[in-house]
């Protein structure tokens, strides 16, 4: 039987993903529509996120909700196209650009609905 995370863990979970993807703590409470004070309560176990802010901040960090629910060395596997696609990402020295390309990733998704 699976471990049950605690509100801590899942809301340390959501920071250091947060932080790796280099998103501030502004920008990812306005991509889950919340207050930044709200997100820090998130980050710091104090307020245990509902599905819909789960899948919010899934949706913004682009991995799947089962992530936040991960030891952080457990690896989802990869195919290759999205490794590729991945690294490819992390090597645009650019912000800018980067947000750019999630802007589009995002939109695409959506006329798919």
């Amino acid at each position: 039987m699976a471990t049950i995370r605690t509100t801590e863990q899942i809301g340390k979970r959501l920071r250091d993903l947060r932080e790796k993807a280099g998103i501030s703590q502004e920008r990812m409470a306005e991509l889950m529509g919340v207050s930044k004070g709200q997100l820090q309560k998130y980050e710091y176990g104090k307020n245990m996120m509902n599905t819909e802010k789960l899948q919010r901040a899934a949706e913004a960090l682009f991995v799947p909700v089962q992530e936040f629910f991960m030891e952080r060395e457990d690896v989802l596997p990869l195919k290759v196209s999205e490794k590729l696609l991945l690294d490819s990402y992390r090597a645009i020295p650019d912000k800018h650009v980067q947000e750019s390309i999630l802007t589009i990733a995002q939109n695409a998704t959506k006329h798919g609905e």
